[in-house]
């Protein structure tokens, strides 16, 4: 069967309606329903599209997953994953965050987002990043799923549940944009001054400009539009943070820094 036939065959809607539910009301699954759980890829990314609609609360741009040369090769479908950066979850440096609820694992990921200068069609144009890319910046995406546990219900569902997507903290922009020599930079996360994130490297890393070259099939895939001004936060330069430990929070790379806190108590 092709996607296009699986998608023919597949409503996304209840389980989309389903997610949102769980985000507003702060609830947790242990997974979605036989009748509702995707099957495949490309059904897991009509869930995504649908819960975003539901949500109905803007997008600043979109996060990618698994993008590094091993996070590609351990996949299943031998490729990255990617979610939207919902506009409510988007914070500066600085910013006070709302713990996860119950008591759930969070996962903290060190990465430089890439914001685009002008509108782009991936369908129609290739990726250029030194004229379409205007900023860089180190940020931190906060990784925490709807469901329990976000590994066991597979990578389809995962991606219907936008990718895991938390929230994100944009920091410091970098020097010379998508240019700086800090993207091939060693980065750290700090708990209170003690590194609790160290880097990554070789292929364990990711590249930058690299996971944009996935993003950019994608999007052209799905013949997604970019507005000017869109971030795309490219996946992570540290070993992922599992944590649910409250508190601050700092990424560093170079000279460049994201600081935040995770709430005391849920809010």
């Amino acid at each position: 069967m092709t996607s296009t036939e699986m998608l023919q065959d597949f409503d996304p809607e209840p389980a989309a309606a389903r997610l949102a539910e769980a985000w507003r009301h702060r609830r947790r699954l242990t997974e979605l329903p036989a009748d509702e759980r995707p099957a495949g890829i490309s059904q897991g990314y009509a869930i995504q599209a649908a819960l975003q609609r539901r949500m109905a609360d803007g997008s600043a741009g979109w996060k990618i997953a698994g993008a590094s040369v091993s996070g590609i090769k351990a996949a299943p479908h031998g490729a990255p994953v990617f979610g939207y950066l919902r506009d409510p979850c988007v914070h500066p440096s600085g910013a006070v965050l709302a713990a996860p609820p119950n008591g759930a694992v969070f996962t903290l990921e060190v990465e430089i987002a890439l914001r685009f200068a002008r509108a782009c069609r991936p369908a129609a144009e290739v990726f250029e990043p030194a004229t379409m890319i205007d900023a860089a910046y180190l940020a931190v995406e906060v990784v925490c799923s709807r469901f329990i546990d976000r590994k066991a219900v597979g990578v389809p569902s995962f991606i219907g549940d936008n990718a895991g997507f938390h929230a994100f903290v944009k920091g410091d922009a970098l020097p010379q944009g998508a240019a700086s020599a800090l993207l091939a930079a060693p980065a750290q996360l700090l708990h209170y001054g003690e590194v609790v994130g160290p880097a990554l490297a070789g292929d364990d890393r990711t590249d930058p400009l690299a996971a944009m070259q996935h993003f950019w099939a994608h999007a052209a895939a799905l013949d997604l539009a970019v507005p000017a001004g869109a971030l795309v936060t490219t996946g992570t330069l540290i070993r992922p943070h599992d944590t649910m430990k409250p508190g601050t929070y700092e990424g560093r790379l170079g000279d460049a820094r994201v600081v935040f806190s995770i709430a005391e108590v849920v809010v």
